[in-house]
């Protein structure tokens, strides 16, 4: 693993690099330093290093700048701000960095620094949607696999044999009985004529896997199925959840993180795809990503990024616009930006929402919008 330092003045980027060693985490081998930032840019495209520590205030391009350019070709670095000026430091984050380090640096806070580095590359170990697997299905949003990141055309000529694949992976962490295909798929059959339809259709999908080279295999045990698949194949839902558990604070450290399960996990589950059997689950996994929303914004809010946090709540207004603690919490953000127009068009735009689904305003929304006027 790498670690690139930059900074213009050379016996800064020496002490940072001796500060590095002591903490006893890292190794002078891994370590590479410049003092020319437009050096470092181009090892850092051709290199794809891990980390990099910036000086924020360079003459020939600033540390922010520099961030803001690598992370174009190395969409998953990680970025530690060093800056003699504790006023950057909100502009630093507003860049999503890892940590910032004032001037002069001290052991004691390098070592915080490192462990927070170690813990969030601990966190992308587990699984990042910025290291795709080999082949993701994705059931959030338009449901569809991509193979060395290009999505596959099935070319489906039977609905039948892709729901019964949708149904299987909707099912996929159990066996399925073969009634319960019946039951979900095929209900108005016999059962004799039943298990013909279905092994024909268990046969075009099989054909259909094969096709494009899946390593998916439908394994049939006491009466009921399966999808088998090895580490190669994930699930976008799988590694939603799996970052939910690990993550479930929301902090400066794994913001970045965040942002980047909410890209992977962003629209319905299984969009446009109205299945009898899946009436419930749109439901459960929308709930589920509205509050991950929620929780980004409460987060910006909390940190005084209001802007950021009042694009994350418009998202979450958008899907529940009848949210009373969420019509207080965009007007008070519009008052906190001194929006004054924005504030009053949005109280509009609320109350014709309210009168369109024929519900009365909540007198708290009203009192705190003529609290504030």
């Amino acid at each position: 693993m790498k670690y690139v330092l930059i900074d213009d003045e050379r016996m800064a980027v020496e002490h940072l690099k001796v500060l590095l060693l002591k903490t006893g985490k890292i190794k002078e081998q891994d370590l590479v330093s410049f003092t020319n930032p437009m050096d470092a840019i181009h090892y850092i495209e051709k290199e794809k290093p891990q980390v990099v520590f910036a000086d924020i205030e360079m003459p020939m391009v600033s540390g922010i700048t520099l961030a803001s350019r690598v992370r174009s070709s190395c969409p998953g670095i990680e970025v530690v701000f060093v800056t003699a000026h504790k006023q950057y430091a909100v502009e630093a984050f507003e860049q999503y960095a890892l940590d910032y380090l004032l001037k002069p640096l001290v052991l004691e806070r390098v070592k915080k620094t490192v462990e927070r580095i170690e813990e969030r590359l601990k966190e992308k170990s587990v699984v990042s949607p910025m290291d795709s697997p080999k082949i993701l299905i994705k059931l959030m949003g338009d449901a569809g696999t991509f193979k060395d990141g290009m999505m596959l055309d099935y070319k489906w000529r039977s609905g039948k044999v892709r729901e019964l694949f949708v149904f299987l992976l909707h099912n996929r962490h159990r066996f399925v009985s073969k009634y319960e295909i019946f039951e979900a798929l095929i209900p108005e059959e016999d059962p004799e004529k039943s298990s013909a339809t279905l092994n024909m259709i268990l046969y075009r999908l099989r054909n259909k896997l094969q096709q494009h080279d899946l390593p998916i295999v439908i394994k049939f045990q006491d009466d009921a199925y399966k999808l088998v698949y090895p580490d190669e194949v994930q699930v976008d839902v799988d590694l939603w959840e799996q970052h939910l558990k690990t993550t479930p604070i929301i902090t400066e450290s794994n913001l970045s993180t965040c942002l980047n399960y909410m890209a992977l996990a962003e629209g319905p589950y299984l969009k446009n795809l109205d299945y009898p059997w899946l009436a419930d689950q749109h439901e459960i996994y929308q709930e589920k990503y509205l509050e991950r929303l929620r929780k980004i914004g409460d987060f910006y809010f909390n940190h005084r990024y209001y802007e950021d946090a009042l694009e994350i709540y418009r998202k979450v207004y958008k899907e529940e616009p009848l949210h009373e603690w969420l019509n207080i919490r965009l007007l008070e953000i519009m008052g906190l930006l001194r929006n004054e127009r924005g504030r009053i068009h949005l109280f509009e735009e609320m109350k014709e929402t309210y009168e369109a689904l024929g519900v009365p305003l909540p007198s708290a929304v009203l009192d705190f919008y003529n609290k504030q006027s």
